[in-house]
């Protein structure tokens, strides 16, 4: 399962939601995202799950532990945590 967060949607399958920059679109495997709300609700189904996270600077994967407000904490394969702001994240792929 795979969400695709910024406006890289070529696929013939994406989605655009309207809004702003960081609006969701979605890919293969669908997220009725519309808000943000929804994304966070999104991640929410992932929880305890192993993930790939993708932001505009970085790539990082390991358990996705928690979703708090505005941030996701990620526990790296090397036992590191990572916070994650939600809104840098460009991608979140089930692995």
């Amino acid at each position: 399962m795979a969400l695709i967060y910024g406006n890289s949607g070529n696929s013939a399958n994406s989605n655009v939601i309207p809004g702003n920059s960081n609006s969701p679109i979605t890919g293969e495997n669908p997220c009725s995202c519309t808000t943000s709300d929804d994304f966070r609700n999104y991640l929410l189904t992932l929880q305890s799950q192993r993930v790939r996270i993708t932001t505009s600077s970085e790539e990082f994967s390991g358990i996705l532990l928690a979703i708090k407000s505005d941030y996701i904490v990620l526990a790296e394969n090397q036992g590191s945590l990572v916070l994650i702001p939600i809104s840098k994240i460009r991608t979140v792929a089930e692995i």
